[in-house]
């Protein structure tokens, strides 16, 4: 496997986030011919060049947010987590600050290639990343308030979702603001979502200096606050598919695939173990995945099967 392979298995599993990447790209391509919609008399236009530039822009750029985490959280992780690859000298933040500067100069490389001028948008999320990097100038107040920090860090999801659509061709016109609110709402919901999740632990697995949610609030209401999230995310899905065409039995789909979801997490609140708390991380990317690459779905089925160019 060689020691990148290895590291990138542990820190920055390629098939999960490529398909995390292509559900995003998917779905705002779908925001960004929402105009057409309404008049109900064209298929959804499934173009190749967009949608592809917009996977590997979102995949790229989450390379370098892992990047940039691990040079915000080395000393903290040294102390907490040494097993980590950087703590126990797998790979170097030397190595990882050349290849972080790779991807960020192949994310400007396509933007501007694919959109153009309008490749500018990407400055936007790109932007967002670096003032995570410096924890928005703010980082003791952060660090003292965790929900605003995490609030703050799951935005730059709606920022790229932002970019996607306003980078995108407007085959049929430039798409609402509602629309584009409600596609950067789903985004928030969904990553803080997964944040929560992956961060609501069983009492056996909490270390001591890290920080999560079941630590903060306790398994019980971080698992509550996790249904709160699933729920919104469902809700804005919901009516992007509807308004995409899926009508009733979307919104039944996303009520079973949500149903599943929140049993699931009832589960790990009544009996918290680590068993269950495994199966919360499975349930913030299936919940992530199949509602957002469902809108494009939806909208190909309901617009007369899509046009692929």
């Amino acid at each position: 496997m060689g020691r990148w392979g290895e590291y990138l298995a542990e820190r920055f599993p390629v098939p999960v986030t490529f398909l995390l990447a292509a559900a995003t790209a998917a779905a705002a391509s779908v925001v960004a011919q929402e105009p057409g919609f309404g008049a109900g008399n064209h298929s959804y236009v499934f173009d190749l060049s967009d949608v592809g530039a917009g996977v590997a822009l979102m995949f790229l750029l989450l390379f370098h947010l892992r990047v940039f985490d691990e040079h915000k959280d080395y000393e903290q992780d040294r102390a907490t987590r040494p097993d980590r690859p950087v703590q126990r000298g797998l790979v170097t933040l030397g190595e990882l600050k050349v290849a972080g500067a790779i991807a960020i100069g192949l994310e400007l490389a396509i933007a501007f290639t694919a959109f153009g001028a309008d490749g500018v948008w990407w400055l936007l999320p790109l932007g967002y990343s670096v003032l995570m990097l410096f924890e928005f100038g703010a980082k003791r107040w952060l660090e003292r308030h965790y929900a605003i920090y995490a609030i703050s860090h799951s935005a730059i999801t709606s920022a790229v979702c932002v970019a996607l659509v306003m980078m995108a061709n407007p085959v049929f016109g430039e798409p609402s603001a509602t629309h584009l609110a409600v596609l950067a709402l789903l985004a928030l919901a969904s990553t803080f979502s997964i944040d929560v999740l992956r961060k609501t632990w069983a009492p056996s697995s909490e270390i001591d200096g890290v920080d999560t949610w079941s630590k903060l609030l306790g398994p019980s209401f971080a698992a509550f606050l996790g249904i709160l999230l699933v729920v919104a995310a469902s809700v804005s899905a919901g009516w992007l598919g509807w308004e995409a065409g899926g009508r009733w039995g979307w919104v039944g789909f996303v009520a079973a695939v949500t149903l599943w979801a929140l049993m699931t997490i009832r589960g790990f609140a009544a009996d918290p173990t680590p068993k269950r708390e495994k199966m919360l991380q499975v349930v913030a990317g299936v919940h992530y995945l199949v509602v957002w690459i469902g809108i494009a779905v939806i909208a190909a089925i309901a617009l007369g099967g899509g046009v692929i160019r």
